[in-house]
């Protein structure tokens, strides 16, 4: 929506094919001056400051960060592992927080305030059975965005968040082990599970 509206977008992932899909489906729509595509992990603070700093020297600045990272995971809670406690904090947490900071950064270089939206879930307020590590992760990246929109408002850098439920096309998140986790802990199955979420 915001590039069909004249914005320019600078879009990340850390899995380079999804990526340079996502690029030329943008390109092909919006053209090769409104777009571009940077690989890069919001886990790793230089590779987030980078992006930022490409952002910002290919389009003359920052006006709006979207955090979109995602993942999807599901155990029960004495069946969650350090290893995927640990991925989501680090992607839906510390991942949040790093690119958030490097625009924050930006936008206040730039002394034109700016919008920082988060995509958070309904999970951020509302826990999940099942799902203790994303929950976690999502209402920890729902506060950082409310204490960015305190301190950013002096600067007229707002800070918001949305909390969506699950995304059902064109999500990745279909694939795997997550789908049958969750046809287990809501007792159904096939698109008996889609149901739940609508």
């Amino acid at each position: 929506r915001l590039a069909s509206e004249g914005a320019c977008v600078v879009m990340t992932d850390r899995d380079a094919g999804p990526l340079a899909e996502a690029t030329a489906a943008f390109t092909a729509r919006f053209g090769p001056d409104m777009v571009r595509g940077h690989v890069g992990d919001v886990t790793d603070e230089t590779a987030m400051d980078t992006l930022l700093a490409v952002a910002a020297r290919e389009f003359g600045g920052v006006d709006i960060l979207v955090i979109n990272a995602g993942l999807a995971s599901a155990a029960p809670f004495e069946e969650t592992g350090i290893e995927d406690w640990n991925r989501n904090i680090d992607v839906l947490g510390k991942g949040a927080f790093l690119v958030a900071r490097a625009a924050y950064r930006v936008m206040l270089r730039q002394g034109l305030g700016g919008s920082i939206v988060t995509i958070g879930s309904k999970n951020a307020l509302a826990a999940s059975a099942g799902a203790s590590a994303y929950c976690a992760a999502k209402a920890a990246a729902l506060h950082l965005t409310r204490c960015m929109a305190l301190e950013g408002a002096p600067h007229g850098i707002r800070a918001n968040v949305v909390n969506p439920d699950a995304v059902l096309r064109g999500s990745r998140i279909w694939q795997g082990d997550w789908r049958t986790a969750r046809e287990k802990a809501y007792k159904a199955e096939g698109e008996a599970l889609e149901e739940v979420y609508r």
